[in-house]
């Protein structure tokens, strides 16, 4: 009887401290506030009044490019980076349920025959069941909860990211492609213009009205010309080659849609005074990824103070055994104790760390936030500038071209020279390829101040 009374006592006092745990404790996970940034009121790159934030769609389609459009498509259902993005994202989705809940049940059974020396052999079988009940009156299991959480964000985000990359590269390369198919047309075209002079100056060669030094001449422009157009060539591949990757085949996939075919440079139309919106902390992945490694930094220090206290427990189990005709039964309940190590020191420098690992993540999205006001601002100007390139460099083909066919005329009349219409010739191939080269910088812009702003990472549905 003095021991049954012992244990009634020994389980009140151990049930009291449970008590005095649950009511006298608190959360002692770390509390988290959401960054702010504090943007300038104005912007250099900013029109009169607020700023417009770039619809989070499909932006390319500012090129009216159905090539272009179907190459996207491709690539954002058969990229391996981008799938590789994706499985990261199951991934850490599948970490977030390994957490162990609060309450867990097991139980076994076994059937067998049993013996020994002293016993005679027995058919019969045994059974257990039990269950875990943990309480977590410091947090820490939330804690888990919320780190796991976040890391899953900064997966999703991680994913935005790389399909916003991925947009980049596709249509970057595709500006890259009709580009270079532009200048070898143009070099086509410089070539038959050059082998029309230089068959207009063998015949006044003949009636002695042209000297040897002319024909030399022409004939070095037109070899000149010839000798670009392999390397020209050789750019389209490299660019046809990248973009098939890019759609997750194998280099010298044929593909039409990466022919020529007369086909022109990509233009957006898009205004260049959007300003620099204040929604960039939303809009941009990478953005994001800092902010959620913050909100898991601040998570995992309420794990780790959560280790410094006693963890409580209710657990209980009931097993039954039968051999041989006789039956036996064991039962258990009550709580569980467990004190944490000491001393602790390990265990407060694991709390320092995450707490410096989380000022850390702070200041990296802050530099985050920096980086990409500076990125938009650039882009805004550059790509302004690049319009402004653009309509100029139209205007001196025009005039150049012009001049070239009025020079044609006054050749036959006296009025100019063989030497007047090979400069206008070198002149009119210059400014091809040099307004070819500003319409290939605004649409590379066009497309830095979409990605920049962030636009255009969610043209896909998220993993479910």
């Amino acid at each position: 009887m003095a021991e049954i009374g012992f244990r009634r006592k020994f389980l009140r006092g151990l049930l009291c401290v449970a008590t005095a745990m649950a009511v006298a404790s608190c959360d002692v996970s770390s509390v988290y506030n959401s960054p702010t940034f504090p943007f300038a009121k104005s912007f250099t790159t900013r029109p009169s009044g607020a700023p417009v934030l770039l619809e989070n769609t499909a932006w390319w389609t500012g090129f009216n490019d159905p090539t272009l459009n179907t190459l996207i498509d491709q690539a954002l259902s058969q990229n391996l980076d981008l799938e590789l993005a994706r499985e990261r994202v199951i991934e850490a989705q599948a970490l977030s349920e390994t957490i162990s809940d609060p309450l867990s049940i097991s139980g076994e059974v076994n059937a067998g025959r049993r013996g020994g020396s002293t016993i005679s052999a027995s058919n019969g079988g045994d059974g257990s069941f039990g269950f875990e009940w943990l309480f977590d009156p410091y947090g820490g299991r939330q804690s888990e909860i919320r780190a796991a959480e976040g890391r899953v964000d900064v997966a999703e985000a991680n994913l935005d990211a790389a399909r916003l990359l991925l947009l980049s590269n596709v249509t970057t390369a595709y500006i890259d492609l009709r580009f270079y198919q532009t200048s070898h047309r143009y070099r086509r075209e410089e070539l038959r213009s050059r082998q029309q002079t230089l068959d207009l100056l063998h015949k006044l060669q003949e009636r002695g009205a042209a000297s040897r030094l002319d024909v030399v001449r022409a004939e070095a422009l037109v070899s000149e010309t010839q000798s670009l157009i392999p390397g020209v060539q050789a750019a389209i591949r490299v660019q046809q080659n990248r973009i098939t990757v890019l759609l997750g085949r194998a280099p010298g996939w044929p593909e039409t849609a990466l022919e020529g075919n007369g086909r022109g440079q990509p233009v957006s139309k898009m205004p260049a005074d959007i300003g620099v919106p204040t929604d960039l902390l939303r809009n941009r992945p990478d953005i994001r990824v800092a902010e959620r490694s913050y909100y898991t930094a601040v998570a995992d220090i309420g794990a780790a103070r959560a280790a410094l206290y006693p963890s409580l427990s209710l657990g209980g189990e009931i097993s039954l055994s039968a051999f041989g005709g006789q039956d036996a039964r064991n039962y258990y309940f009550g709580p569980t104790l467990r004190l944490p190590a000491i001393p602790n020191g390990p265990q407060k420098a694991t709390v320092k760390a995450r707490e410096s690992r989380a000022q850390q993540a702070l200041t990296d999205w802050q530099a985050s936030v920096l980086r990409a006001i500076e990125e938009v601002e650039n882009a805004l100007a550059e790509y302004s500038g690049s319009q402004k390139s653009v309509r100029a460099s139209r205007k001196t083909v025009r005039l150049y071209r012009e001049s070239i066919g009025l020079t044609r005329e006054l050749i036959g009349r006296g009025g100019a020279t063989i030497r007047d219409l090979l400069d206008d010739e070198q002149s009119v191939a210059l400014a091809n390829i040099r307004l070819s080269q500003n319409l290939r910088e605004l649409g590379q812009d066009f497309v830095i101040v979409n990605v920049s702003l962030g636009s255009g990472h969610g043209s896909e549905e998220k993993v479910e």
